[in-house]
């Protein structure tokens, strides 16, 4: 679990259900068969990792599961992104997306806003992405990205070089291309949700 913020989301969960079951860091230790400072330790030590067999023992002492703390924290719905029209997705707080398996780091979640990227993504669908990083990486020509211009539209389009140095073509697939444009950032989209997924997944 060698991801920072990975770790710190477990370690915030775990001390979630230790208020929720009343458990303090010496009765948690003892009964996850611990030493009595383990639990003490491993909220106070910075950039402390948590072994899997330590995360075991911990989720039986607290009567859980291992996926249910590490999925307990879903992936943020930070806004719309425009699959037609102009949408600037930090206007929007729509809840969380669940946490899916595999899926470590640090993700934002978007919802599709638009119809030119039928049939691959349509409204409602959601897409899970990194942001780790401005500007635009050269092995992202190409993908499927979320893309925000400086201009402070995002979108979800397949990205592509522009005509000329430094501006990129967000090509649709059913719309016309949004040509030369000035990119703030892009990032691939790692998984998408389908808006009837959604709905048996109730969020």
């Amino acid at each position: 679990m060698a991801d920072e913020y990975e770790v710190s989301r477990v370690k915030a969960e775990i001390k979630r259900l230790m208020e929720l079951k009343g458990l303090r860091n010496k009765p948690l230790a003892k009964a996850a068969g611990l030493g009595e400072t383990a639990i003490r330790d491993m909220f106070e030590r910075e950039n402390s990792d948590m072994k899997v067999g330590t995360l075991h023992k911990v989720a039986g002492a607290l009567d859980v599961s291992v996926d249910d703390i590490l999925g307990a924290a879903g992936v943020p719905i930070v806004g719309r992104i425009g699959a037609g029209g102009n949408v600037i997705y930090e206007e929007a707080d729509l809840g969380s997306a669940p946490r899916l398996p595999g899926m470590g780091g640090k993700l934002e979640a978007l919802e599709v806003d638009g119809s030119s990227m039928l049939p691959k993504y349509a409204s409602g669908d959601v897409v899970y992405i990194s942001r780790d990083r401005s500007g635009v990486d050269e092995d992202d020509i190409g993908e499927f990205c979320a893309i925000r211009l400086n201009s402070g539209e995002t979108y979800i389009k397949q990205l592509a070089h522009g005509s000329r140095p430094g501006f990129f073509t967000l090509r649709s697939l059913n719309a016309e291309d949004i040509v030369d444009v000035d990119v703030e950032w892009a990032t691939p989209i790692l998984f998408v949700v389908p808006r009837a997924t959604r709905r048996r997944l109730g969020f």
